[in-house]
This record gives C-alpha cells, structure tokens and sequence, in this order.
C-alpha cells in the first residue's frame, strides 16, 4: 500500500536528534536562560499590541525554540517504519485517536484545576502534548505486539 502522509524512515532518527537538541533549547528558554540569545530584528507581525499590521523588533529565540520541537516531534511521529503494514497503520490510527482522547481530557483537566501564570506555561507545553502521547502510545504498543507475537526466521 502507498502510505504517502508518512516520510522516509530516515526522519525518525533525525526527529530524534532533532529533539534532543531543541528539548534542551526549550527547558532553557522556558527558564530564561538563552533569553536574548539572538540579536533582534525587523519582522511583519499580523496581531501586534497596537492592533494594526506593524514590523517590529523582536529576537526569534522562543520561535526557533517551539518550531524546532514541533518539526523533530512531526518527524518522529510521521515517520514510516521499515515494515509499515496493515497493522501498524491501524495501530497508528488506534494510537492517535488515543492521544487526541488524552489531550483533551489533560486539556480539560489542567483548564479546570491551574489557574494564572501556570496555566499559560501548561498551554505553552500542550503544543507538544498531542504528540508526546501519541509517541509513547503507539512505541508502546508496538514493542508490546512484538513481544508477544513470535517472529518468523
């Protein structure tokens, strides 16, 4: 079967580096590490403060941070495995329809109970939510499968 939403399975290994780096970024932007860690620069913004289409100065660490993750977290998800099948299609399926039941309920959950500033921080972390869950549902999942099923030499 053709399944042409999904990329090489190169990608999973560069979506991992890919992650490990911009993890760090991430947990040290969110701390105010690499604050400023780029010069400032012109650039279009479409819903500025003022309320009008304006170019302002703005340093494009927390961009470069939170598009990175999204990009190695897509790579990995995305990625085809060497023997992609009717099962692990179905399994990818299960495993996404899983997370987007556990994103909403974690969604709903933190809406409810964290309040202020935290729960900016808890909105700024679900961006890679969705993601995280499908990750570690269908490997899980699919390691669990293999252990039960014996393989063929």
């Amino acid at each position: 079967m053709n399944y042409s939403y999904l990329f090489p399975p190169v990608f999973k290994k560069i979506g991992w580096v890919l992650f490990v780096i911009f993890a760090v970024l991430n947990v040290l932007w969110m701390t105010g590490d690499i604050e400023g860690l780029l010069p400032a620069c012109k650039v279009f913004s479409i819903w500025p403060d003022e309320g009008k289409f304006i170019m302002t100065n703005d340093d494009w660490t927390d961009e470069i941070c939170i598009v990175g993750m999204i990009l190695s977290l897509l790579f990995i998800t995305f990625a085809r495995l060497k023997q992609e099948d009717e099962f692990t299609i179905n399994l990818r399926m299960k495993s996404m329809a899983w997370a987007v039941k556990g994103y909403g309920l974690i969604i709903i959950i933190a809406t409810l109970f964290i309040y202020g500033f935290n729960w900016l921080y808890v909105m700024l972390l679900s961006v890679y939510l969705i993601f995280f869950l499908f990750i570690i549902k269908f490997y899980y999942e699919l390691e669990k499968f293999r252990k039960e099923v014996p393989h063929e030499e």
